[in-house]
């Protein structure tokens, strides 16, 4: 089992979802708690995946503070647009 599908049955066995929205310090705290992995490279990377995914839902509540809430089961995925102009991804969401 790879560390992204431990993290998810772990969030679903807790019941993640029904905490409402929460910082991403707090799902951070979580993964380096599950995983034993105090790397914040490889944490962000993982919640980054999970993100992409469709297991969590960002919400903007005031001017630079995003939260998330978990989604236990992800409808699609967030699709990505190539910006070939400065050579970065662009993420769209619907």
């Amino acid at each position: 089992m790879d560390a992204m599908n431990s993290v998810i049955g772990y969030l679903k066995h807790k019941k993640a979802e029904e905490r409402g929205y929460l910082k991403y310090g707090y799902y951070k705290k979580l993964i380096c708690y599950i995983l034993d992995l105090h790397l914040d490279y490889y944490t962000r990377k993982i919640f980054l995946k999970m993100f992409k995914k469709g297991y969590f839902i960002k919400s903007k509540n005031d001017k630079k503070v995003f939260k998330y809430r978990f989604n236990p089961t992800p409808t699609e995925e967030i699709k990505e647009e190539l910006n070939d102009k400065l050579g970065s991804i662009t993420l769209t969401f619907e």
